[in-house]
C-alpha cells in the first residue's frame, strides 16, 4: 500500500508499505481523508513529537493522527464496529490507504459518522475538538473582548466554536501573520483582524477595545481584553515575542489567557504582566474524550461550524512532500488534506 513516510526534517517522502492486518482488539481502516496537523509541522521541521504522532514501519515513520475512512477489517474481541462503518478514529499512521486502529473501542478511539459528515469533514473533526475544548477552558462570557492569537486550524475552530456556542462577544479579534488566514478569520465571524506584522499589536489592540486601570497601579492602565487564546505557542527562531507574553500585554487585570499552541523550544518570558495585572493561565491540550469529540461531531452534523471552509488543498498519498511543504506556508494555506 501507499504511505507517507517522514525520515527526518524536511524529509517526507511516498513509499509502497506492506498492508497490516486487524490482529484481536484492532480494527482496519481504509482511509478517505487525513489531514496535516501543526503537530505533524513541528514533526516535519524539527523532529519533534515523532515517538508520539507516528507509527513506525520498516521504512521510516508514518504521520497522520486526523484520519477518516471505511471499516475493512475488524478483529477478534471488538464490540459494536462492522465491516462497512464510516468511521473517524483516534489513531496514528493515518497518511497510508490502510490504517490499524488499536484498541479499537467504539465511542472512544473510535467514532461512527452520521450520512450527514462528509470524510473530510471528519478529518478535521480532531482538531475541531481540541478547540471546543480550548474554547470552553476559557469561560467565555457575554459581553466580553476576546483575541485569538493564530489563524491555523486551531485558532479558526476556536473563533467557530465562539459563534457556534452563541456567545454574543463585544469584540472577537483574530491576529495571525498571513492575509488569506485572516480573511478567512473574518468570513467565520471575527468583528477585527490584526496582520501582526504589519502593525504594533499592543496598540492596535488597544485602539480596538479601550483601556482599563489595575486596582492597585490607579496610574496604570492596560488594554481592556478580558480573555486571550495562544493557538501560536511558539515557533522555534521566530523573531518576535513569544504568543503568550503578546497575550500578557493585552489582557486586562484578573484577565484569562488560555494556551493551546505547542512550543518548539524553551523560551524567555517577560511576566511583569501575569502577576501585577494578577492573570490567570490555563494550558490546554487535545480534548477529553468522548464529550469533546461527540460535541464537536454534532457542530458538524448540525451544521453549526462549515469545516469545509478552512480545506484549501487535497493531495494524493503519492505527492506526501508536495502536501508537506504546502501545509507549511501558512500564506497559501488552512488546511492541507489527503485523499484516497
Amino acid at each position: 500500500m501507499k504511505a507517507a513516510i517522514f525520515h527526518g526534517p524536511y524529509n517526507v517522502t511516498s513509499e509502497e508499505v506492506d498492508k497490516p492486518r486487524a490482529g484481536p482488539g484492532e480494527i482496519l481502516v481504509k482511509m478517505k481523508a487525513c489531514g496535516i496537523c501543526g503537530s505533524d509541522l513541528h514533526t516535519y521541521r524539527l523532529g519533534l513529537f515523532r515517538e508520539e504522532i507516528t507509527k513506525a514501519v520498516p521504512q521510516g515513520r508514518i504521520p497522520g493522527h486526523e484520519f477518516a475512512g471505511d471499516v475493512v477489517e475488524v478483529g477478534e474481541g471488538v464490540e459494536g464496529i462492522s465491516v462497512g462503518d464510516r468511521v473517524m478514529a483516534l489513531a496514528i499512521g493515518g497518511m497510508a490507504e490502510f490504517v490499524v486502529v488499536t484498541p479499537a473501542i467504539l465511542n472512544f478511539t473510535v467514532y461512527k459518522l452520521p450520512p450527514e459528515v462528509s470524510y473530510d469533514e471528519a478529518a478535521t473533526l480532531e482538531p475541531l475538538a481540541t478547540s471546543l475544548h480550548c474554547t470552553k477552558l476559557g469561560k467565555p462570557a457575554n459581553g466580553e473582548q476576546v483575541v485569538v492569537f493564530g489563524a491555523g486550524i486551531i485558532g479558526l475552530g476556536i473563533v467557530q466554536c465562539l459563534k457556534a456556542m452563541g456567545t454574543n462577544l463585544k469584540k472577537l479579534i483574530v491576529a495571525d501573520v498571513a492575509e488569506n488566514r485572516l480573511e478567512m478569520a473574518k468570513k467565520l465571524g471575527a468583528t477585527d483582524v490584526i496582520n501582526v506584522s504589519k502593525v504594533n499589536f499592543v496598540e492596535k489592540v488597544t485602539e480596538l477595545v479601550g483601556t482599563s486601570t489595575i486596582a492597585l497601579i490607579p496610574t496604570l492602565t492596560t488594554p481592556s481584553v478580558d480573555l486571550v487564546y495562544d493557538a501560536v505557542g511558539y515557533i522555534k527562531d521566530n523573531p518576535a515575542p513569544p504568543a503568550i507574553e503578546q497575550a500578557l500585554n493585552v489582557v486586562r487585570e484578573w484577565g484569562r489567557v488560555v494556551v493551546v499552541g505547542a512550543y518548539e523550544a524553551p523560551v524567555t518570558v517577560d511576566l511583569t504582566g501575569l502577576f501585577a495585572k494578577q492573570v490567570t493561565i490555563q494550558g490546554s491540550y487535545a480534548h477529553d474524550i468522548p464529550d469533546d469529540v461527540h460535541e464537536a461531531l454534532e457542530l458538524i452534523r448540525d451544521r453549526k461550524v462549515d469545516r469545509n471552509a478552512l480545506i484549501t488543498q487535497e493531495f494524493p498519498l503519492d505527492q506526501a512532500k508536495e502536501a508537506y511543504d504546502t501545509q507549511d506556508k501558512a500564506g497559501k494555506s488552512v488546511k492541507v488534506i489527503f485523499k484516497t
